[in-house]
């Protein structure tokens, strides 16, 4: 197995951004059919809907999945619905729709009992799925979710027939034996990514590793362990020993595959076509942080994106400096780095792809004592990126309220953002509200189409 590993620090410091891919509108819901041409308006866009997981207050308390339907011209709210509830499905989370627009599915942080709400948008019916470990979080390839649960669980489900079509267990499979999957993707030819973060409590089961399945079959493709190469960012609780990857985006385009690293404050980058075949080649770990230091960043929201015909990774760091970092996929390199807070959410591409904005809920870690302490400060901002030549410049508008998630809406500079129990709709470019309104319940999740 080829296993080269390179440290490389840049001679300068340039900077960064992040973002997430656009995810738009869905044709039909709950009986209110969209106009023709996958609803296409007067306005020459489409009718977005956004979704989101909720907790109801008061007794008893329930939850569930509800959708907002906006207007792409005004970004006024039009209106919003269930799209499935159910008291038993208390603990609301992690939310994906198909490329298709058509199902969704979300997860419930309890075991057992109705943890996995299944819909299919078009025809407004869902149904509640039990499966026996916890829930979290979701990868979708077609019509096939592919769900990480703990205690090394992953479930593959079919949307259309809405069964369980493989459960994949890692005590089977792994050697030595994982701990709980922490991140899932898909990529086109139907292999689902895991990233496997922490060691267990014992240090007997180990994280610090990539498995890939294959979606159709349901079967272990590979097992990649990463390079627990610099022990002197280690902690003593037996957890947190390794570069800890969690986030994976895998870039079909230019081959290749990136791990955010949480304890290294780092990337992973190697060729894509290798690590799927189980070998690590041309593998680099390269600091994320804005002083190029390692294990202060703690990267914790990462998006694939593309300018001028090639695939960028805006990285946002959790660490208590901020910091955001833009990674050239095709040149494997930092290649612009910008000091920002903490904790941004993951950003969203508008006006065509050449603006990016996220909220700041403001999450941070820190290392104290030879532990981890986490705290939020969220800020009442936007921030906002505008790409030009492979670079970013950066700014700032003032919010009402701090805010959590961000979503857009139609193709304009029109966001939704998310705050507690309330959804707004903003212009990115000035921070003007357009519209505010009282959500379902408490927001946990969003996704869009």
């Amino acid at each position: 197995m080829d296993m080269k590993l390179f440290f490389r620090i840049p001679s300068r410091w340039m900077h960064g951004l992040r973002l997430r891919p656009l995810l738009l509108a869905v044709p039909f819901f709950l009986g209110v059919a969209a106009p023709a041409e996958a609803g296409h308006t007067a306005h020459g866009g489409k009718s977005p809907y956004v979704y989101y997981t909720f907790k109801t207050k008061g007794s008893p308390k329930s939850g569930g999945v509800a959708a907002a339907h906006l207007d792409p011209g005004s970004g006024r709210i039009i209106s919003q619905s269930v799209v499935g509830q159910d008291r038993l499905f208390m603990r609301p989370h992690k939310i994906e729709v198909s490329p298709s627009g058509r199902y969704l599915l979300a997860t419930s942080q309890h075991a057992g009992m109705k943890n996995i709400l299944l819909a299919d948008l078009a025809a407004g019916t869902h149904q509640l799925l039990s499966v026996d470990r916890v829930p979290d979080h979701v990868g979708v390839w077609g019509e096939k979710f592919v769900v990480g649960a703990e205690d090394r669980m992953c479930y593959i489900i079919d949307a259309p027939s809405g069964t369980v079509e493989h459960r994949w267990f890692g005590r089977h499979e792994l050697r030595p034996d994982g701990r709980r999957i922490e991140y899932v993707t898909t990529t086109p030819d139907g292999t689902a990514w895991t990233s496997w973060q922490k060691d267990s409590g014992s240090g007997n089961s180990k994280g610090s590793r990539m498995v890939t399945i294959d979606i159709l079959s349901g079967k272990t493709i590979a097992d990649l362990q990463l390079p627990r190469s610099m022990p002197q960012l280690h902690l003593a609780d037996r957890k947190e020993r390794g570069p800890n990857p969690e986030i994976i985006i895998p870039s079909t385009r230019s081959n290749t595959l990136l791990l955010s690293m949480d304890l290294y404050g780092g990337i992973a980058l190697a060729d894509l076509d290798a690590a799927r075949e189980g070998r690590w080649e041309n593998l680099t770990y390269q600091s994320v942080a804005t002083d190029e230091s390692w294990g202060t960043a703690f990267p914790d929201r990462a998006t694939l994106f593309t300018s001028g015909g090639r695939d960028y990774v805006l990285v946002a760091n959790a660490g208590k400096e901020g910091g955001v970092s833009l990674v050239d996929l095709a040149g494997r390199e930092v290649v612009q780095r910008i000091e920002t807070p903490p904790g941004l959410s993951a950003p969203v591409a508008l006006s065509g792809g050449t603006l990016l904005a996220a909220p700041v809920p403001g999450k941070w870690k820190a290392r104290s004592f030879g532990r981890l302490v986490e705290k939020r400060e969220p800020l009442e901002s936007l921030y906002l990126f505008r790409v030009s030549g492979g670079r970013l410049s950066v700014s700032s508008v003032s919010l009402p309220v701090a805010c959590d998630l961000i979503a857009p809406v139609g193709s304009s500079d029109l966001v939704l953002l998310t705050s507690g129990s309330e959804i707004l709709t903003v212009r990115a470019s000035s921070g003007q509200v357009v519209d505010r309104r009282d959500a379902v319940g408490k927001i946990e999740r969003i996704a869009f189409r």
